[in-house]
Parts: C-alpha cells; sequence; structure tokens
C-alpha cells in the first residue's frame, strides 16, 4: 500500500477536520513531518517526511507507537504533550532531541488536536521539522494556519450538509431519514433499559380544500405555521418530524400512553384556535400509540395510524388511541401471579379517554408489582416497579386535578387532599419496602383497597356527572 492509498484510506474513514490535513500530506512542499496519531498512541497517517525521520527500518510508521521509536526520555516528552493536547491544549510546542540509527536528530516537534462533529477529541496531530535541514518555521507556521481554516470551513460544510439531509425544507422540522434515526435508539432504549415510549401523528383536516381554494403557497403557509405551533407545545425530549404531506408525527421518548394521550389533546386544542394565514381556523386529528417493545417501527406506527384513522372517521377535530396489543398467556402453572390479579371493567369508565387510560395503566402497574411479588422477583426490581407506580399515580393525580377545575367540579379541593394523602402513604410503604419491612398483604390492601376501589372505584365516581354534562 503507497501513501496515496493510506490517506485515502484514512480520510475515507474518518470523514472529520482533518481533511485540510489529509490535503497537506498528499503534496510535499515543505520539508516537514505531518503525522496523526489516534488516542491510543498509534500513528495512523504519516506523510513520507515524517517516515523517512523516524522509520528508516519499516516501509510505514502505521500501527506503531512512541516507545518503538524513540529513547525513554523522548517518549516521556512525547506522552506528555499527547496527555496535554487530551486535557484541551490547543497546541504543545518543544524541541526533541534523539538519535535514529547512530545519527543524532534535533527537530521542532509541534502536536495540536484534530476534532471531529460535536468539537470531540479525535486525534492528535504532529508537525515535525528537522532543525539538521532549514531553520525558517514561517512556512511551517502558515500551513498549521491554513489547515485550521480549511477545518473550521469543513466542520461547518459538515455540519450544514448533515443538517440540510435531515431536514424538511419547508417546515424546518425533522425528515423521515433523521426520524428514523432517532426511532432506532429510542427503541434500543426501551428494550434495554424499559422506558416507554410513544408516537402521535398530526393529520390536517380537509386539507386538500385549502390547496383547492386558496392555492399551494397558502397551503404551504398552513403548513409551516402549524410546524411553528406544534413545535412551541412540545417538551425538549420530544421532537416534530414531516412524516409526508400534511401529516406530521410526534416522538415522545420515556413517555407512556396517559401521558402522550395528554400532550395530543393540548396540541389538538392549540392548533383548533390558532388562526392560520389566509385561512382561518383549522382542525386536527390525531392518533397515538405506545411502543410496546416486541413490536417493529412500522408495526408501531401502523397502530398510530390506525387510530389516527378512526378519529378521522369519528368525526374529526380529535384524539384517538390505538388497541393495545394483547398482552401474552401467563406460563402454566404460574399460579401465584394469575390467582391475585386487578381486572379493569368497562364499567368504571368515567367517558373521559385521558382520566380512563390513565386508570387502565394504575391496573397494570398494580398487577405487575403484585405479580412480581408473588412469583420472587427480586426486591430491587419490584423496587423498581413500585416507583413506576408512584410516578404514574402522581403524574395521574395532577392531570386529574387540572381536568376536574376544568369542568367546574365544587370537590376538587377535597380531591386534592385525597390525593396528597395517597401519594404520602405510596411513599411510605416504598420506603418500608427498601428497608424489608413491608409484607405482600400491606401493600395489596394499599393497592388494591385503598387506591383502586376507595378512591378510583369510588371517590372518582363524584365528579362522573361533571364530566358527562360537559
Amino acid at each position: 500500500m503507497n501513501e496515496n492509498d493510506l490517506i485515502y484510506n484514512f480520510a475515507r474513514q474518518h470523514a472529520i477536520g482533518a481533511a485540510g490535513l489529509v490535503a497537506m500530506l498528499m503534496p510535499q512542499t515543505f520539508s516537514a513531518g505531518l503525522g496523526v496519531k489516534g488516542l491510543d498512541g498509534r500513528y495512523q497517517l504519516t506523510n513520507k517526511t515524517l517516515e523517512d525521520l523516524l522509520c528508516s527500518d519499516a516501509p510505514h510508521l502505521a500501527g506503531r507507537v512512541d516507545s518503538e521509536l524513540f529513547p525513554a526520555e523522548a517518549v516521556s516528552q512525547l506522552a506528555r504533550a499527547d496527555q496535554r493536547i487530551m486535557g484541551g491544549d490547543v497546541a504543545v510546542n518543544q524541541a526533541l532531541n534523539f538519535s535514529v540509527k547512530g545519527s543524532y536528530v534535533q527537530c521542532l516537534w509541534l502536536e495540536f488536536p484534530i476534532h471531529g462533529p460535536n468539537e470531540k477529541l479525535l486525534f492528535v496531530g504532529a508537525a515535525v521539522i528537522d532543525m539538521r535541514r532549514h531553520q525558517n518555521v514561517v512556512e511551517l507556521q502558515k500551513a498549521l494556519e491554513r489547515l485550521q481554516r480549511n477545518n473550521q470551513e469543513l466542520q461547518k460544510s459538515l455540519f450544514e450538509l448533515d443538517h440540510l439531509a435531515s431536514t424538511d425544507k419547508l417546515t424546518g422540522t425533522w425528515n423521515r431519514r433523521r426520524l428514523a434515526e432517532a426511532v432506532a435508539n429510542e427503541m434500543d432504549r426501551l428494550k434495554r433499559y424499559k422506558h416507554p415510549l410513544s408516537v402521535l401523528i398530526i393529520d390536517i383536516d380537509f386539507f386538500k380544500k385549502v390547496n383547492d381554494t386558496h392555492g399551494h403557497n397558502v397551503g404551504d403557509q398552513v403548513l409551516t405555521t402549524l410546524a411553528s405551533v406544534v413545535q412551541s407545545g412540545l417538551r425538549t425530549s420530544d421532537s416534530l418530524t414531516r412524516w409526508g404531506g400534511e401529516e406530521f408525527v410526534v416522538l415522545c421518548p420515556n413517555t407512556k400512553l396517559s401521558t402522550a394521550a395528554v400532550l395530543a389533546e393540548r396540541l389538538r386544542e392549540r392548533l383548533a384556535q390558532t388562526t392560520f394565514p389566509k385561512v382561518g381556523h383549522l382542525t386536527v386529528s390525531l392518533g397515538v400509540a405506545e411502543c410496546t417493545g416486541s413490536e417493529t417501527w412500522e408495526q408501531w406506527l401502523g397502530r398510530a395510524d390506525a387510530a389516527l384513522y378512526r378519529a378521522k372517521e369519528g368525526g374529526r377535530n380529535q384524539v384517538q388511541f390505538a388497541p393495545e396489543v394483547p398482552a401474552q398467556p401467563e406460563p402454566e402453572g404460574d399460579m401465584a401471579t394469575s390467582f391475585v390479579k386487578l381486572t379493569w371493567h368497562p364499567a368504571y369508565e368515567s367517558g373521559n379517554s385521558v382520566i380512563d387510560n390513565q386508570h387502565r395503566g394504575l391496573f397494570r402497574d398494580a398487577n405487575n408489582i403484585l405479580g412480581a411479588m408473588l412469583s420472587g422477583t427480586p426486591p430491587d426490581e419490584v423496587a423498581g416497579l413500585i416507583k413506576t407506580l408512584l410516578a404514574d399515580v402522581m403524574e395521574h393525580f395532577r392531570d386529574e386535578e387540572v381536568t376536574i377545575a376544568a369542568i367546574g367540579y365544587p370537590g376538587v379541593p377535597m380531591h386534592a387532599r385525597m390525593h396528597q394523602k395517597l401519594i404520602a402513604d405510596a411513599a411510605g410503604l416504598s420506603q418500608r419496602f427498601e428497608a424489608g419491612a413491608l409484607n405482600i398483604g400491606e401493600l395489596f390492601n394499599f393497592i388494591a383497597h385503598d387506591v383502586i376501589a376507595r378512591h378510583i372505584l369510588k371517590a372518582d365516581r363524584d365528579y362522573f356527572s361533571y364530566l358527562k354534562a360537559q
């Protein structure tokens, strides 16, 4: 492999700010050795001048380290220089004296960082002048300044190209390519760490009529306005993608279906109140689905799309949730986990989709905890399930208080006090469990009796009539 092959392979494998350096390595315009070391200390790429200076006994420096080339004192000097570069120094300049096959060498050795995207240090660069051959370092300084400008321009170009490749030109939102990358990462987190993950699909109602009546330029203005309104209503962890035409997708990491449903309803209301240029008011329909972890991206998105279709068929301007994937059957003989189970019934529904979905979620959380304790699951895993229940309970209580206050329910203060007591009791039980002082009977009594029977199935029903009246 010749020098140009090495340069080509290096550039192909590392599309980084070193491209300016690679351009300098190819022509031998001045008597300076140039090289690139990996963070492990091994030389990745060098020009012929540096190889002639350091490595007369082998065809290339690639793969070798300083301890194979220099005496101990020089190795120590270079190691300290490497550490300073890795520590954040922008350059380290030093004189280096050593011998190569009995020939004394005195050189000026300059090290500098080579950064990749996001200013991450990828390599350590070295520029070396053999002081026996010429004393003028002005040429090297100019070359290094040119390298710095090239690197800065390249980094700007790489950022702009990546942005263009992952952004919808009209709305500035993500495009499908960028969404696919994010989905792959988030689904991997779901499988590894059980972080919930949900998605929303937003479709503008009767958008074709907008284009037909006002023209495509106005239609484009509607799309950009909608994207801006939705983006302003998302959390920092959420992302917005233009899926195609008038459809948008919101990816919601670390989000259960109940929370995604609240977000979807909030976006629907915000968009319904927005005045679009030359059009006035529009409405949107939304489909929501939580990923199960056992399905593909296509299956998960398909369930959200099916929910969107139901919203369209049901009259538009509404949020619909994807049907839950049927739970896997319990293994035969697992009597402990199937003997105690809380079962949701349609009679428990309030008529408010968000509250009902959260109630069903609390039933699932409770069953997960009871099943885990009865089947001998390790305590640290059970503790994690209890924390999940606590988080979901607090989230539900917050959303419920907002909802019942909005419908004018007079019992909001008393209901909020009930919530505060249940949260305090739950926190105390969690601490006792972690201390090993809680038995399953007490936990079952709190979940099944205090939370489910007395609160969800009894106290909550007091505001159902106000929901129906609204």
